[in-house]
C-alpha cells in the first residue's frame, strides 16, 4: 500500500518539475517578445518626436519672422481659395 502512494507522489513531483521547467522556458520568451514590441514602439515614438520637433521649429521660425506677404498669399491661395487679379486657377478633379 505504501508503493502506490509513493508512485503518486513521484508522478506529482515529475509533473510539477515539468510545469516549472515549461514556465522557466516560456516566460523569458514572452518577455523577449514584449521587449521587442516595446522597442518598436519607442522607435516609432522617437520618429514622431523628431517630426513634431521639426514642425515646432518651423512654426517658431514663422512666429519669429512674422507674416510675410508670400506667406499671406500662400494661405489665401491654398486655404481660402483666393487668386491674384488676372490669375487663372485650374482645379485637378482627378485628385478628389
Amino acid at each position: 500500500m505504501n508503493k502506490p502512494k509513493n508512485k503518486k507522489i513521484g508522478i506529482l513531483l515529475k509533473l510539477a518539475f515539468v510545469l516549472v521547467a515549461a514556465i522557466a522556458i516560456i516566460k523569458p520568451i514572452s518577455l523577449q517578445i514584449q521587449i521587442r514590441e516595446l522597442r518598436e514602439q519607442v522607435s516609432t515614438l522617437d520618429d514622431q518626436i523628431s517630426q513634431e520637433e521639426t514642425v515646432n521649429k518651423d512654426l517658431k521660425k514663422s512666429l519669429d519672422e512674422g507674416m510675410t506677404d508670400e506667406a499671406i498669399a500662400k494661405i489665401a491661395r491654398d486655404v481660402l481659395g483666393y487668386a491674384s487679379p488676372g490669375e487663372r486657377v485650374f482645379i485637378d478633379s482627378s485628385e478628389q
